[in-house]
């Protein structure tokens, strides 16, 4: 891999590790297109690049969330019941999601995900009526479960994107429990996606070695060592600090961010 993109994959897992821990997100919405302009910059097709990004950028979210979903626990930020009825719901859905995108063309994905990229800016800027609530009901929680799920395993992002919004929203959460209670249950909710993502690459024999990738199912390991290296001590440092500091510049320039990203993602497309 040329080291300038080794380079990019360093800078990414720092700032995706960051945001992980501080607002409850898996990373996929930085992991994904990042992997996705790495390994179309290294002569990978697209149709295959963009499995690759998509599986690799879940299995490099799980292990980041499961340790911000571990550090806001010791905190008593996270509700565990709803966080195991959406986990549940979505791991279902998560598979369902992989399965689907491993038939769907590069130029539709290309454009969900620019879509999804969007949604999630605008979701990062807008205030949203924090409240009290301390648990859904199963419905909820599993409806709210099922979708993220789908959309994470389609999409290869964790889905806090949809979870959290949602459980402000409907739940009456508080935005400091949605985002700790979301870190919690994207820790199921990829592990439908991964499950997807390694069974069908494995099916179709996957193999990018030529390009300097090497892979297992749909997952590419070299990248996604890098990412969980350097993505988990910046989630561990995140959740520290996360009663303590205003997010709402970081939430400013994420949004700027993510539209280019979500640009350049249509473009490609």
């Amino acid at each position: 891999m040329d080291p300038i993109f080794i380079c990019i994959l360093i800078g990414t897992g720092l700032l995706a590790g960051f945001m992980s821990g501080l607002l409850g997100v898996g990373g996929g919405f930085l992991y994904a297109p990042v992997m996705f302009f790495v390994l179309l910059g290294s002569g990978v097709p697209g149709d295959i690049a963009i499995l690759v990004a998509f599986g690799t950028s879940l299995a490099a979210a799980f292990p980041t969330v499961l340790t911000g979903a571990a550090g806001h626990t010791r905190k008593g930020n996270v509700v565990w019941r709803d966080a195991l009825i959406m986990g549940v719901c979505g791991i279902l859905t998560g598979f369902i999601g992989g399965t689907a995108a491993t038939y769907l063309p590069v130029q539709i994905l290309t454009i969900l995900f620019g879509v999804m990229l969007i949604i999630g800016a605008i979701r990062l800027v807008t205030c949203l009526p924090s409240g009290t609530g301390e648990r859904m009901t199963a419905p909820l929680a599993g409806g709210i479960g099922g979708a993220a799920g789908f959309l994470s395993g389609l999409l290869g992002i964790g889905g806090g994107t949809v979870l959290v919004p949602l459980m402000v929203l409907l739940g009456k959460f508080s935005m400091k429990k949605a985002a700790a209670t979301s870190s919690a249950a994207i820790v199921f909710i990829t592990l439908g996606g991964i499950l997807s993502y390694l069974i069908n690459g494995f099916s179709a024999g996957a193999d990018l070695s030529s390009y300097g990738f090497y892979l297992f199912g749909y997952i590419d390991v070299m990248m996604w060592a890098i990412l969980v290296i350097t993505a988990i001590p910046m989630v561990i440092f995140a959740v520290r600090i996360s009663g303590h500091v205003p997010d709402v510049w970081l939430r400013r320039i994420f949004f700027i961010l993510m539209l280019v990203i979500a640009f350049q993602m249509l473009i490609s497309g």
